[in-house]
């Protein structure tokens, strides 16, 4: 068996400071290039469209299942405690982070926000994301403009 050039990375999502869901993951044969490609732009932003996807599909759960989605006085708890929230997807190798998402949190039930869980995708995610990293053709142009 020959031996793979392995590169280590790293899945973070994040919900504004805590830790959501950490993964570590390696990719055989990785090509640089594609840390500056539309093709890993194109899958993080498919990645978060996802997500973002199930958290509607939860908070519209939650609001059909519920007469009084949020009762006045949680209401008037949340306009006094209102925060932007943010969810933020980072894709790293060792410390450095190479490509970073924010989407928001806030438009989501506190209820579906605060206990996301993506793990039964993680594996999709991660598979999704060797590929790209590991692929040898790449689109390295956008409107014209070379990516570097």
């Amino acid at each position: 068996m020959q031996n793979q050039d392995i590169t280590k990375f790293e899945f973070l999502l994040k919900l504004e400071n805590n830790i959501v869901i950490q993964r570590f993951f390696n990719v055989n044969n990785h090509n640089p290039a594609s840390k500056t490609s539309m093709d890993l732009f194109e899958c993080v932003t498919d990645i978060c469209e996802e997500i973002s996807g199930d958290l509607k599909s939860k908070t519209l759960d939650i609001m059909s299942l519920q007469d009084d989605f949020v009762s006045p006085e949680q209401r008037k708890e949340e306009i006094i405690n209102y925060k932007e929230e943010n969810f933020i997807l980072e894709i790293k190798q060792g410390d450095r982070v190479f490509i970073c998402r924010i989407f928001p949190a806030h438009i989501y039930h506190p209820k579906v926000r605060y206990a996301v869980d993506i793990r039964p995708k993680v594996r999709k995610i991660l598979g999704d994301l060797t590929s790209v990293l590991s692929q040898r053709e790449l689109t390295k142009n956008y409107l014209g403009y070379a990516l570097r």
